[in-house]
């Protein structure tokens, strides 16, 4: 059931209008798919033999003054029959290639959808967090104002006001930095969707996938897998072309000779077999060059299978990291939530300012915000987790 989900949600993506890319990136990525499948066409046909026809007129006159005219018409046709398996080899080694090639779209489409909803949901994310630090420097305004007036009552010294003011510039230059982030992703993402609004853009409800999910459905891997096949039917292809082979040729024609002394015209034909086999001296070197690229092949995709379930451990770690943060801030809105109704009551009662009753609603309304932040960051793990798999 949670896989049928993730399968819908899959191509409600691609069969949806508000698909995170441009209409231009969006018709690029179909003519690369179309121009793959044409060349796979192509490639599985590669092994039959054009038809040749000819046709030509000469005249020619020698010293002793003599001429001839010839005219000519034919069709001639050389087609390979039997090259010990290659035929079958070459037609598979086309639709493997193609295969790998698709595969190479798929990856890039991924990464555009990624990049688009990661871009969108650090937007989200840095909108919050642009948010928590002007409620940051709201308290860092207030801390200054009571630390100046305790130090011209004499119950604070210098560096308790250098330090509420340099706090309180940082929280400042933290604002201009966050207000830069947020120019940069919102610029980045516009490149990605062109002339859609980025408001319209909804980040999927995406589930967090199993390390076997992953690990099965990883699009790299899915390549590497394509590419490990590929490899192995061109190292069968290359062998075969070292084998005996059976060649059916064929012509047919019409000639026409004029001459001084003799004439003649008529059709003419032949068609017959050829059996042949190459003696290479370099066979044995070429059919291990091809034996070793498909081992390395295979070899890198272990690799990187390897590399690969310990990103997914580092990013099940960050999500555990930003699930023990969401404790914290739903602790400290506890307590946060605690002072503020203390201190609304002292405050009613004359017994504390304003100023305290406005840090704290401020403090507590931070600790709501990192709550949705680290909900965000979640968010973006499951993404880069979720468009590195095909389903």
């Amino acid at each position: 059931m949670r896989k049928l989900a993730i399968i819908v949600l899959f191509a409600s993506l691609l069969l949806s209008d508000t698909i995170p890319l441009s209409n231009e990136k969006i018709e690029l990525l179909k003519l690369q798919r179309q121009k793959i499948e044409q060349d796979i066409k192509k490639g599985t046909k590669s092994w039959i033999s054009p038809v040749s026809i000819s046709v030509s007129a000469t005249k020619s006159q020698d010293a002793s003054s003599a001429t001839s005219e010839v005219k000519s018409a034919g069709l001639g046709w050389n087609q390979d029959i039997f090259r010990s398996g290659g035929i079958e080899y070459s037609i598979k080694s086309a639709k493997d290639i193609g295969a790998v090639n698709l595969l190479g779209i798929d990856i890039n489409e991924a990464a555009y959808i990624k990049q688009a909803y990661t871009l969108k949901a650090q937007i989200e994310r840095d909108r919050l967090t642009y948010r928590q630090q002007e409620l940051t420097l709201k308290n860092s305004d207030i801390n200054l104002l009571i630390i100046k007036a305790k130090y011209k009552a004499g119950s604070a010294d210098i560096t308790d006001l250098s330090r509420s003011t340099i706090d309180r510039d940082n929280a400042r230059k933290n604002l201009i930095a966050t207000k830069n982030i947020l120019q940069n992703e919102l610029f980045g993402l516009k490149k990605l969707i062109g002339n859609k609004q980025i408001d319209t853009i909804k980040l999927p409800n995406i589930q967090l996938l199993s390390e076997k999910e992953y690990i099965k459905n990883n699009l790299e891997l899915l390549k590497y897998r394509a590419m490990d096949q590929s490899n192995n039917t061109s190292l069968q292809l290359t062998k075969s072309s070292y084998m005996p082979k059976l060649t059916f040729g064929a012509s047919a024609g019409y000639s026409n000779y004029k001459g001084n002394i003799v004439g003649y015209s008529g059709d003419h034909y032949s068609y017959g077999l050829t059996l042949s086999m190459p003696l290479d001296i370099n066979n044995k070197a070429t059919i291990e060059s091809a034996r070793l690229e498909y081992l390395q092949s295979k070899e890198a995709g272990i690799d990187r299978k390897l590399e690969l379930e310990q990103e997914y451990q580092m990013h099940m770690n960050n999500i555990a990291d930003f699930k023990e943060k969401i404790s914290v801030a739903e602790d400290m809105m506890k307590m946060y939530d605690d002072l503020y109704s203390f201190t609304d009551k002292q405050y009613k009662a004359g017994f504390k300012s304003a100023y305290d009753l406005e840090s704290l609603k401020n403090s507590l309304q931070i600790q709501k915000l990192e709550k949705q932040i680290e909900e965000y960051n979640i968010i973006i793990e499951k993404i880069s987790l979720y468009f590195d798999t095909k389903f």
